[in-house]
């Protein structure tokens, strides 16, 4: 285990769009949030192995998180950068978690401990479950008319 990850709360691939024409396979990391940097972050690596850090983006207050709009799309933005999942349903769980950190943020809440930790991994997790059939991408798929 890479001692940079022990306190990630969640992490997946995602498609980052770099630019016109340009999408790269990268593995995410979300981080909780830290009364000290008054930030939370989203950590970029090559692979799932955590060994090249290509990019952060510090999660604040102020960051804007939004999904783009379309039928079963899977693309949403943070500030600006551009980003896919394979479903619906693992863009709502990015989201979902990235918002419950701002609401920490913006409540002031402490650098959360090992235990808070494992509760915020343990809903996450809970929530996963609750929609797995759909971020394997097995739910049904209704009609669009």
């Amino acid at each position: 285990s890479v001692v940079t990850t022990l306190r990630r709360l969640m992490a997946g691939y995602v498609i980052y769009h770099d630019g016109p024409g340009v999408a790269t396979l990268v593995y995410c990391e979300l981080h909780p949030h830290c009364d000290i940097k008054d930030h939370a972050k989203l950590a970029f690596y090559e692979t799932d192995t955590c060994q090249r850090l290509t990019m952060e983006i510090r999660i604040t207050v102020g960051t804007i998180c939004c999904e783009k709009v379309g039928v079963n799309c899977s693309c949403f933005c943070i500030d600006g950068h551009q980003f896919s999942t394979r479903t619906c349903a693992e863009r709502k769980l990015w989201l979902r978690a990235i918002s419950n950190i701002k609401v920490k943020l913006q409540n002031c809440a402490p650098t959360p401990s090992g235990e808070v930790l494992q509760h915020y991994r343990g809903a996450i997790e809970e929530h996963i479950e609750s929609i797995r059939q759909s971020i394997e991408g097995f739910a049904p798929i209704e009609p669009l008319l």
